[in-house]
């Protein structure tokens, strides 16, 4: 559940860029209605292209909802799963009140670049969440030297930045979701040009710990590295395209799912930098006694299956 709820969080993420450059961001003049005399749109493009992504929304709530619902559910229960669930469902009811607020201030950049930024924060939560659900209860242990942590927290830091950066280029160019939207006063050109130096510095960053890693280790924080190595390059290499083109539509929603997968990957390989015990397996005491034992067996049994080391595998 927390996968379809973090797939749903990259689907919305998208489907509003779809809304931003397609022109439709006022194609639902109100909220949570449609217009004041309807609540869906009547079969127009524009206008279901915005309340589509409001129905995606009901989506990552329902999935949130239900990955709370798990969480409560799990046996033996998880407070860490809850809290971080629960975090989930904070968000997108904060999603949903700020979506509302963008609609009555129609579009101003400020809003529309909030909201672009706290669906990526929710995105980390549900990849938190993910993998402490894979994982048993206790807190990670670095798996790599105190340094590369640092480095680690430092590659975290310069992928926010470039998604700050990024959305003042957004909300400084063209495609503003309507015609009527307000646009930032701030130079493209300019603004374009601190978002390419604070991508270079996560490249920068981002290579060397690559590289760093690659030392250290071959296993999972080694690959993900590698794999946003990749995905960095291909972003970056849109990222110029479509600005020597004019920023077109169509490419600016790539380099939006570029942007999601990188920041996906940041976070994944940062919190892989950690080593976590297996997730919790059942453990049946009826099946460790034998029905023939004596009592000096039985009592051996129950003080093995009652050690901590056994309860710390449970939970």
């Amino acid at each position: 559940m927390v996968l379809i709820a973090g797939l749903a969080l990259a689907a919305i993420v998208l489907t509003g860029a779809a809304v931003r450059l397609s022109q439709a961001g006022l194609g639902c003049e109100n909220w949570p209605s449609c217009s004041d005399e309807r609540f869906v749109p009547a079969w127009a493009f524009l206008p279901w292209v915005e309340f589509g992504n409001r129905l995606i929304s009901g989506v990552v709530a329902v999935a949130a909802a239900a990955a709370v619902l798990s969480a409560y559910r799990r046996q033996p229960r998880r407070v860490d799963l809850i809290h971080w669930a629960w975090g989930l469902v904070a968000g997108v009811v904060g999603q949903i009140v700020l979506g509302g607020i963008t609609v009555r201030v129609e579009l101003h950049p400020a809003f529309v670049g909030v909201h672009f930024l706290l669906s990526m924060i929710l995105l980390w939560n549900a990849i938190v969440l993910w993998v402490r659900a894979g994982s048993g209860p206790s807190r990670g242990r670095a798996s790599v030297p105190a340094s590369v942590i640092y480095h680690g927290r430092a590659l975290l830091i310069m992928a926010s930045a470039v998604l700050v950066t990024g959305t003042l280029v957004t909300g400084t160019g063209p495609n503003s979701g309507d015609a009527k939207a307000e646009r930032l006063n701030l130079s493209l050109t300019e603004i374009a040009r601190v978002h390419s130096a604070t991508v270079w510095c996560f490249t920068i960053v981002a290579v060397l710990l690559a590289l760093r890693l690659s030392k250290l280790t071959s296993s999972e924080p080694s690959a993900v590295s590698r794999w946003l190595l990749v995905v960095v390059v291909a972003q970056g290499g849109i990222g110029y395209l479509q600005y020597a083109l004019g920023v077109p539509a169509a490419l600016v929603e790539v380099h939006i799912l570029g942007s999601v997968v990188v920041w996906s990957l940041s976070v994944l390989l940062y919190l892989r930098l950690f080593a976590r015990q297996p997730a919790e397996v059942p453990i049946d005491k009826s099946a460790e006694i034998p029905r023939s034992a004596g009592p000096a067996q039985i009592q051996a049994a129950e003080a093995v299956n009652d050690s901590p080391v056994l309860d710390t595998m449970k939970s």
